[in-house]
């Protein structure tokens, strides 16, 4: 019987931490949160562990750039109409994949039901 209520107050005790972890993290997001209208990345693809490219809104400028451990470099800048261009097959992209998504579910409630 002790040993349950130990269990009990053990669990209940680890519920309290995460707990407060949480409020904590949150709490502590308001004044790390980097959110610059003048600074937006449009883009990222990982292309290795540690570096990745993308796509980046720099005031009212797009550029393709590297970013990894050593160093952030600007590769090239693009002209609007590319960086729209791709902006608009990337949103393509999402909106067959949540169709695609949708569908799967639709497919899935069915098979479920029978």
């Amino acid at each position: 019987m002790d040993g349950i209520l130990a269990l009990v107050k053990m669990i209940a005790g680890l519920a309290a931490v995460l707990l407060l972890i949480i409020l904590t993290l949150k709490y502590l997001n308001r004044f790390t949160s980097q959110a610059n209208e003048n600074f937006r990345v449009m883009k990222k693809i990982a292309v290795t562990k540690s570096s990745s490219l993308a796509i980046v809104l720099i005031i009212d400028k797009y550029y393709v750039m590297s970013f990894s451990e050593q160093e952030n470099k600007i590769i090239k800048e693009l002209s609007k109409e590319e960086a729209e261009k791709l902006i608009q097959e990337n949103r393509q992209n999402e909106e067959r994949q949540l169709e695609m998504a949708e569908n799967f579910k639709k497919i899935f409630e069915k098979a479920k039901r029978k």
